[in-house]
This record gives structure tokens, C-alpha cells and sequence, in this order.
């Protein structure tokens, strides 16, 4: 027999917490078999809360295990093409979370909110908890989007909001770096392949005499409505896609060469750096974009990971970030398709 009681980590409505008080020593089967039967009242949770942790299986050991249970409680998965993160494939289409050294910490974002083809929820699985640090912060959407200011909510939704990347070429980008080279982005080296996925989605590519490239995609609402509730949320990332926040990330990691780079690149370079655009071709302004990051700054409810904790988080209502860790951290995600 499998019980559990619902609580909560602090005194913040998210994530609702799973706690498995009776059962604890399930087998994968009886696991998996568990969750199958409660994916229902597990979406209904995600649904309300926006995120869902569920705490105590011992049996939640490997990336095995977790792909059982993305099998139970997932309709679908979906690859990470187009992405921005480096990861790792670890089984099947789990994946690693970020390869990204501790040294750089994650702001709170929807995953591939830059892109109209991306994941309903997350799953996140602890597989090895950090030594230090490394909490991954949370935040609900609905929140975020009451704390921006009007204004700047009101230019968002008239205009949206569109990125151009700047990848590097594969023959210098490295495996975990910002920005990635473009083929670790298009999961081929084949520049035909290349040109087909970016037409599918409705990219345009702009070859750049080093083999880097610049990447425009379409410029898509700049809030989300959820399927299910109709909530209307915020929804992207300018805040990661403009070299002012690039400098505000690595200034608050502590990352001083990084900032001096950044520094550098804006004066000299500016047009082989990330910006943001509006649907009228105007560059997003610098002052709305720190404003988001102030916003979201001030928004993070840290989560501590236990090993074995399995994270359901959606990706609308919910977002979810990094926070520098030392030492060991292994994080897997699925990205999870309704």
C-alpha cells in the first residue's frame, strides 16, 4: 500500500509536495503502477499549483527508473533541437538538465519560451543532489506577470517579442558554453539539414564567413494562455536573449572575465551578440528587459533537492531556474508533451 500527504516546502503555494509516507520501499513496478493510477489528480495538481514535487520512492534511483516514470505519468516527449542550454543524452530522450558549470546560475524562465515548439511540462529528476548550493529556484507565472509594470506589459503584448541568436561555429564553440555552436543547436553538422528544420520552423539563417551563424526566429506572443485554466501568463525569455542581462547574469554570479567580455562585445561587436526585436523590427528596449529580470529576481522561491525527488513542473504557470552549486549536482529532465 502506497499513501502519501500533501504539503508544501515553505510557505509559498509551489511547488505542492507528494510526500510518500507508506510505501516508501516500492518496487519500480508498484511505483510506476502508483503513478500511473494518480496521473490524473497529478496534472490536476500541476494544473492548479504549477508545479508538483513528489518526494520518498527509494526506488527513484536511475535514469531508468525516471524514464518508467515519465512513461507513466507522460503522454508524449520531445527532443531538445533548437535549444539553448548544452545537455547531455542520458536514456531514451532523458536528458541531463544543464551542462552548464556551477559557477553560472540559471534565471527563472519557461523551457524554450523563445520558440513556438516547445514542451507543456517539465520533469525534473534528482539523481544526485548538490554538495553545496545548486537549490533550483521556482515561481508562478501568474505572480511574475501581476508584479511587471503595465506599461511594459502592454508594449510586450502589442509588439511580442522575436530572438536573434548568435551561434558559434563548431569548430570553436565549446561543449558547454553560451552562446552554443549551431550544431550542437540543430543536433546535426549537416548545413542542409540545417536550412530544412529552420524553413519547418519558420527561422531564417544567415551564414557568417567564420561558419558562425545568426539565427532570427519569428517573433510569437510575448504571454501564453494555459490550455486548461485560461490563464494568460507571461511567457519568454527576453531576459535571457539581450547583452544587458547577459552582464546582469554574470555580474550577480560573480563571473568578472565574463563581464569584461560582455562589456567588450557591446561596444565593439554588438550586432554578433543575442537581442530581442519587436514585431515592428524595433529592438527591445534595455530598460524593459532589466526590468523583467528585476522582476524575476525578486520572484524565486528556492526548492533544496533531495535524491530521488521527481519534479513536475508546467510549462506555462510554473517557471524555474539555478542557483550556483559546488561540488556534485546531477539533475535529468524529460520535456514532456500533452
Amino acid at each position: 500500500m502506497i499513501r502519501f500527504e500533501e504539503t508544501f516546502v515553505g510557505d509559498e503555494p509551489l511547488p505542492r509536495v507528494w510526500r510518500i509516507t507508506q510505501g516508501q520501499d516500492a518496487s519500480r513496478e508498484q511505483m510506476v503502477g502508483w503513478l500511473r493510477e494518480h496521473k490524473g489528480a497529478l496534472n490536476a495538481a500541476r494544473d492548479q499549483h504549477g508545479a508538483v514535487l513528489v518526494r520518498g520512492f527509494q526506488a527513484l534511483d536511475s535514469a531508468p527508473a525516471f524514464a518508467d516514470v515519465l512513461g507513466a505519468i507522460a503522454n508524449d516527449l520531445m527532443e531538445y533541437v533548437g535549444g539553448t542550454a548544452p545537455r547531455k543524452v542520458v536514456h531514451g530522450r532523458v536528458t541531463t538538465a544543464s551542462g552548464l558549470p556551477g559557477t553560472h546560475s540559471l534565471a527563472l524562465h519557461q523551457e524554450m519560451a523563445y520558440q513556438a515548439s516547445r514542451p507543456d511540462a517539465l520533469a525534473l529528476f534528482c539523481e544526485v543532489p548538490p554538495d553545496e548550493m545548486g537549490e533550483t529556484p521556482l515561481a508562478d507565472a501568474r505572480k511574475v506577470t501581476e508584479r511587471l509594470d503595465a506599461g511594459v506589459r502592454a508594449r510586450f503584448d502589442a509588439q511580442g517579442v522575436g530572438v536573434r541568436r548568435a551561434l558559434r561555429s563548431p569548430s570553436t564553440g565549446e561543449e558547454n558554453s553560451i552562446p552554443r555552436p549551431w550544431n550542437q543547436v540543430f543536433l546535426t553538422t549537416d548545413r542542409d539539414e540545417v536550412e530544412r528544420i529552420a524553413r519547418e520552423k519558420e527561422w531564417k539563417v544567415e551564414w557568417r564567413p567564420d561558419a558562425s551563424m545568426l539565427l532570427w526566429q519569428q517573433v510569437l506572443p510575448a504571454f501564453k494562455a494555459h490550455p486548461r485554466t485560461g490563464e494568460r501568463v507571461w511567457a519568454n525569455q527576453v531576459h535571457y536573449h539581450m547583452p544587458e542581462c547577459m552582464v546582469r547574469w554574470a555580474l550577480r554570479d560573480g563571473r568578472s572575465a565574463d563581464v569584461a567580455d560582455l562589456r567588450r562585445q557591446m561596444a565593439e561587436t554588438p550586432e554578433l551578440m543575442d537581442h530581442c526585436f519587436h514585431r515592428d523590427g524595433t529592438r527591445v528596449s534595455a530598460e524593459d528587459a532589466e526590468h523583467v529580470w528585476d522582476v524575476l529576481e525578486q520572484s524565486e522561491v528556492p526548492l533544496r533537492w533531495e535524491r530521488g525527488d521527481v519534479l513536475l513542473l508546467d510549462n506555462v504557470l510554473a517557471m524555474h531556474g539555478r542557483r550556483q552549486y559546488r561540488g556534485q549536482r546531477r539533475i535529468l529532465v524529460g520535456m514532456i508533451k500533452d
